[in-house]
């Protein structure tokens, strides 16, 4: 066991900290959170959908309580662990939510198993290739600090404080150097972009162009939201993560009774 209420998954050498929650039947949603931050800016999101299916909320390593690992990691090297874990638990057909820096994660993970991971969801992705630069974007999340609730920067600082500067530096250049607008037009899953209309950090002209890579991805700007929507705003994140699960679902059944 990890964190009282966290079960651990250790692999390769790192090690994996997983809320699990819900019901039995329905979807089975995996949450992914961003670099610094820990899976706790999740749990609103995680309490609305746990009534509709299987949570798995993780905890990267180095992040929150989950250990820090030995070398740094890559984008790659993250999604390969969550997907160690998936078949560990036998987890099929998940609903895979990546945020920020999850996006990317969920991204990979999708492209490194496309026969088996064919729903995601990305909430405030990074990063735009037009804008680039590790100050550019540590300007846009300080901003960011000034629309976000309190109960949002309150957890955000306090995470940055957990995941230290060492950790958040050895993971910063696998973020940075990762292409979203690379990885997004050789996706097969079903893609859901999500942002919140007063995201500094994913900005609305980044999420337009990640949905014309997608193929098929669909975009929904959430009112009164901003970078950390899921936590603002969990009801309405939660309603279109449901629509997209169940219109993916009936879509695939209609092609398997088709054949």
């Amino acid at each position: 066991m990890g964190r009282k209420g966290m079960d651990r998954f250790d692999h390769g050498g790192a090690t994996l900290l997983v809320d699990r929650r819900g019901v039995a039947t329905g979807a089975t949603f995996v949450l992914v959170h961003g670099i610094g931050v820990a899976s706790r800016y999740y749990r609103r999101l995680a309490a609305v959908l746990s009534g509709s299916g299987r949570v798995h909320t993780v905890e990267l390593p180095g992040h929150g309580s989950a250990p820090e690992p030995s070398d740094a990691m890559t984008i790659g090297d993250f999604a390969e662990l969550i997907g160690a874990y998936l078949d560990a638990e036998d987890i099929v057909d998940p609903v895979l939510i990546g945020h920020s820096m999850g996006a990317q994660i969920v991204t990979e993970l999708a492209l490194q198993r496309p026969e088996t991971v064919r729903r995601i969801v990305l909430v405030g992705a990074v990063v735009d290739p037009l804008e680039p630069g590790a100050a550019t974007l540590g300007a846009r999340l300080l901003v960011d600090g000034l629309v976000e609730s309190p109960g949002v920067d309150l957890l955000q600082f306090t995470d940055y404080l957990r995941c230290g500067p060492r950790w958040f530096a050895k993971t910063l250049p696998a973020m940075m150097s990762y292409s979203l607008a690379e990885a997004l037009p050789r996706l097969r899953a079903d893609t859901l972009v999500i942002r919140g209309v007063r995201d500094v950090v994913s900005r609305h002209d980044w999420n337009l162009r990640m949905t014309s890579l997608a193929p098929g991805a669909r975009l929904v700007e959430l009112a009164g939201g901003a970078h950390v929507v899921m936590y603002t705003a969990p009801d309405a994140v939660a309603a279109v993560i449901l629509e997209h699960a169940d219109r993916d679902v009936r879509a695939w059944s209609d092609t398997e009774e088709a054949r």
